[in-house]
């Protein structure tokens, strides 16, 4: 039997672990769905960045022969509970099968729900450099098939995925949809809300302006830009993003 003392202590921290792991569940909301129009809605899933409950953006494309995800959730290998909240927010309320999703770069909050994707037979797929730099984070690997620039039809809703150049990234690619005029720009574009870059660790600082200035050139008549974190616009986000970039540069010289 064991001891009185070591008893109450085994219990006392099973209870405490137990009460972190539910406070730290809370501080992340659930999904968030908000419709954009008849064919297309931002899912909004959380992750945690520096002890904050941070969200991330994706798409929802409703098709004629299905849904295209523009991204998964924030999610990780170990836990993919946002990916699966999506997939089930889907079947349940747009009655659909999802078709295809499209990953825009390689860090846990766009493709940490591949597993979740891919166990459930749904298609993911990304650059072929986004496919190698998802392997080396220790995911599953997409179908690498995506060129620099292609527009491909899905249940007669055009689709047009273009590479601008690094930025966020080396691999980030926007998804432009244009019989809607909306932008999807990822961890690429800031939200008007950002007061500063958030993480560059593996940005491309230099270039990142001219890229997306290469995005203005052939999409500056969106309607709608969805950033990959905060609220979305129009393409002021676009501007905000350079005015961001311009201020993080001067302040590193």
């Amino acid at each position: 039997m064991p001891h009185p003392m070591r008893f109450l202590f085994i219990l006392l921290a099973s209870t405490l672990f137990t009460h972190l792991a539910v406070a730290q569940a809370a501080q992340k909301p659930p999904l968030r769905v908000s419709r954009l129009s008849d064919r297309v809605f931002v899912h909004t899933t959380y992750g945690m960045y520096q002890g904050e409950p941070v969200p991330s953006n994706g798409l929802i494309v409703r098709t004629d022969d299905g849904v295209v995800l523009l991204d998964t959730g924030w999610d990780t290998e170990g836990n993919t509970d946002n990916t699966r909240q999506l997939l089930r927010w889907v079947a349940d309320s747009l009655r659909l099968p999802v078709r295809l999703c499209i990953v825009t770069h390689s860090h846990d909050d766009k493709v940490g729900g591949i597993v979740e994707l891919q166990k459930a037979g749904i298609r993911v797929v990304s650059t072929p450099l986004t496919a190698q730099k998802t392997v080396k984070q220790g995911y599953p690997s997409p179908d690498g098939i995506l060129p620099a620039d292609t527009t491909f039809t899905i249940g007669n809703v055009p689709i047009r995925t273009y590479f601008p150049g690094e930025g966020h990234t080396v691999d980030n690619i926007v998804v432009w949809l244009p019989s809607e005029r909306i932008l999807h720009g990822g961890c690429f574009v800031k939200s008007v809300a950002a007061f500063g870059m958030g993480y560059v660790g593996e940005s491309n600082l230099t270039a990142w302006s001219g890229s997306i200035r290469n995005v203005k050139k052939r999409f500056g008549n969106a309607r709608i830009v969805v950033p990959g974190h905060e609220e979305w616009t129009g393409p002021q986000a676009l501007d905000h993003t350079l005015r961001l970039l311009e201020k993080y540069n001067a302040n590193r010289h």
